[in-house]
């Protein structure tokens, strides 16, 4: 599998990445720092420091931290659906 970058981050696997909750249209999800722990269709279950969190997708924009160190936003919208499948869309552009 390639490293993940910023510009293909959306094809990766994101559980285990470092993430920050820079804007959401629920208040008390903003500010929150954490690892990503799991992800479903519609969530994102993070671990912080006050505990496991779990935050509705559509709501967030992420701040993610990627294994290089690089940091990219990227909003929830964009990570809806179910992860198998948006990995498996890169495997279709490849053939």
């Amino acid at each position: 599998m390639s490293q993940i970058t910023p510009l293909n981050i959306l094809n990766h696997e994101i559980v285990g990445l470092e993430t920050h909750i820079v804007s959401s249209r629920d208040p008390s999800h903003v500010s929150k720092t954490g690892t990503i722990v799991a992800e479903t269709q519609e969530m994102i279950q993070l671990d912080t420091a006050e505990g496991e969190v779990f935050l509705a997708k559509d709501v967030c924009v992420f701040q993610i931290t990627l294994p290089d160190g690089a940091v990219v936003q990227v909003d929830g919208n964009l990570l809806k659906g179910r992860p198998e499948d948006r990995l498996k869309k890169r495997q279709n552009r490849r053939w």
